[in-house]
């Protein structure tokens, strides 16, 4: 006899927009929901952590990295400054 893998039903939270989002596109990929999401804890299992980056970093803390990189324009003047601003198109 083989070994009988124990499975357990769970309820998960979910709006229904994401629910029918992810849906279509697991069915594009010719799986059910189910399956979907069961790859998806598997490849969390296998890399240990999340599977795509995950990021909270605010403007301020990236300001800081690209001053810590040297990521940034100097000017001789306030009037240089508002050039360089007023000579952007955004």
């Amino acid at each position: 006899m083989g070994s009988d893998i124990m499975t357990k039903t769970y309820s998960i939270r979910l709006d229904e927009n994401t629910r029918n989002d992810a849906q279509k596109i697991f069915n594009d990929l010719g799986m059910d929901f189910s399956t979907g999401i069961k790859i998806y804890l598997k490849q969390v299992i296998k890399l240990n952590g999340i599977p795509f980056e995950l990021s909270n970093e605010s403007g301020l803390e990236r300001s800081l990295q690209e001053l810590k990189n040297g990521d940034y324009k100097s000017f001789k003047s306030v009037d240089k400054l508002f050039e360089d601003l007023n000579s952007k198109d955004d």
